[in-house]
């Protein structure tokens, strides 16, 4: 039996805005440019909160206080791990960047512009409701 792989994703939040990332992009090199939200796959014996909080420490170099589960996803072969996070002045001041990493905060309406990874396009779809209510809260 083939087991599931097990990813977690947090949408991270700022005044109403929301932090995408693209990872490992090379500059000039043609490839499109796709965003996504912070997360990864949670390794053995590892929570799915633990692994937003490594991810989140390995990607910008911070550490947010509190993570929130909105929501699991399920599918044929992963299972997809949703969790809310509000990121304070500190913790934007603070976040590194790694080469040919790229964050930057949209608002909801920009969203629709951009290529998005699969697993968030899917998230955004058809969860918009929950979304605008974590941005306006």
């Amino acid at each position: 039996m083939i087991s599931k792989l097990n990813e977690s994703l947090v949408l991270l939040t700022y005044k109403e805005k929301i932090l995408l990332m693209i990872r490992n992009y090379i500059f000039n090199s043609g490839a499109q440019k796709i965003w996504r939200l912070v997360g990864g796959e949670k390794e053995n014996n590892e929570s799915f909160e633990k692994t937003i909080t490594r991810c989140i420490k390995e990607e910008m170099n911070i550490e947010i206080a509190d993570v929130k589960f909105l929501l699991v996803s399920p599918g044929d072969n992963k299972n997809t791990y949703f969790y809310h996070g509000k990121l304070t002045d500190n913790n934007v001041n603070l976040i590194e960047r790694s080469e040919g990493q790229e964050l930057q905060f949209f608002d909801l309406k920009e969203l629709d512009k951009l290529q998005l990874a699969t697993t968030a396009d899917i998230f955004f779809t058809k969860n918009r409701n929950i979304v605008e209510g974590l941005l306006i809260n």
